[in-house]
């Protein structure tokens, strides 16, 4: 079997498998990936036919890889970012992560739409030059060798951004939360080690380039072992396009109960399901999603209305699931998440161990030490020094 037996094989494998992420129904980040994939293939596909043995059979191919690798960095990016936050919404200021690409394609259409006569003879003088990233050419509004350079520090900057963004999501997150979601995180720590060897073999390619000139193709198809085992490792593990898994909704914590369904007493620390409307039940676990994940209840200043236009929710729709759900109202709601999260940090984190309530309910998003101590007292039953005394020194 010849090779470029196997690499159709391999651009068909990578297009049904980014097409089947892209139509699933789900998260945001699976139509991410989706687009990532495809990408892929179709980079695989164009990189075998830029080959110098090629390029002037395949005149049309010219050039059509170098704006597709701007891509790469931004889809996975957003794929992550949605992925760990599945409960944010798109906002079309993201597509800004997409401009490199566009303005690249638009500086080549003069060329993309030139014959394949006058291609062949651009791709002769580039041929006579002994190299693709040419200095010389009427195309184009930077230097081919720019074009490299540029995508180079973008294919950087996204993997530093990428990994930034992961361990502060690691650094924020609690033992407990991760424990529940160790497969995603520890998976994408170890991608993102892959990144930072792809990063590392694309730097030395720039200084090959000079060296090995048009000869040097294994560069276009190392990165693309990363992909292999991501798409390997999904297969074996669909479930993680589902997103985090909740640790447990948070007053099923603090009550010490089990079950969402389960009914609970009436004491005055309690929370009672009362509701089995759906819509209300579905708009309640997003909401809970929402609030696990990006820890809003810590902005001490906290509206419904923010979180209503963060959601793209008619507050009032909120106010009503909650309290048909869980027979709270939207602050006694956020005053909970508060609560929990103090206790989770005082439990799990040495530092807060030595706080002072005054510090706890700061920390925890309670602008005042008054709004802390009504809140506990009310939730919870008890004084917060009372609730705390078996986690703080």
């Amino acid at each position: 079997m010849a090779p470029i037996d196997y690499l159709y094989y391999l651009c068909f494998v990578f297009f049904a498998f980014g097409g089947s992420f892209f139509f699933k129904k789900g998260i945001i980040a699976a139509k991410f990936l989706g687009l990532l994939f495809i990408v892929l293939g179709l980079q695989t596909l164009l990189n075998y036919y830029i080959r110098p043995e090629l390029l002037l059979l395949h005149p049309h191919v010219f050039r059509t890889v170098s704006p597709l690798m701007l891509l790469l960095g931004p889809l996975y990016y957003l794929f992550q970012k949605f992925l760990l936050y599945p409960e944010r919404k798109l906002k079309p200021i993201l597509f800004l992560h997409f401009l490199p690409f566009a303005l690249h394609v638009i500086e080549y259409i003069p060329f993309y739409i030139l014959s394949p006569e006058l291609k062949i003879e651009e791709i002769r003088k580039v041929l006579q030059e002994n190299t693709l990233y040419t200095i010389d050419s009427q195309y184009g509004w930077i230097t081919m060798r720019t074009h490299l350079k540029l995508r180079i520090l973008s294919i950087i900057f996204y993997i530093c951004l990428t990994c930034y963004d992961l361990v502060m999501y690691y650094r924020s997150s609690s033992r407990a939360y991760l424990k529940n979601n160790r497969l995603i995180v520890y998976w994408l720590f170890f991608n993102m080690g892959m990144k930072f060897l792809v990063m590392g073999l694309l730097i030395s390619s720039y200084y090959y380039v000079e060296k090995f000139q048009i000869t040097l193709v294994w560069k276009d198809f190392v990165y693309l072992l990363e992909y292999i085992f991501m798409m390997i490792f999904m297969l074996f593990n669909p479930k993680l396009l589902d997103g985090p898994t909740l640790r447990g909704l948070m007053w099923q914590q603090a009550m010490g109960r089990n079950e969402a369904k389960m009914a609970l007493d009436t004491h005055v620390s309690s929370i009672k399901i009362v509701s089995g409307n759906k819509r209300e039940k579905d708009l309640l676990d997003s909401l809970n999603r929402f609030f696990e994940t990006e820890r809003i209840f810590l902005k001490s200043n906290l509206t419904l209305d923010e979180v209503a236009k963060k959601q793209k929710v008619n507050s009032r729709l909120i106010r009503i699931a909650i309290q048909s759900e869980l027979n709270l109202s939207f602050t006694d709601y956020v005053n909970t998440w508060r609560i929990q999260y103090a206790e989770d940090q005082c439990r799990e984190n040495p530092k807060w161990k030595n706080f002072k309530l005054e510090v706890v309910a700061l920390e925890s998003g309670f602008g005042t030490r008054q709004s802390f101590n009504a809140a506990v007292k009310k939730i919870k039953g008890v004084s917060p020094s009372q609730y705390f005394s078996e986690y703080l020194y």
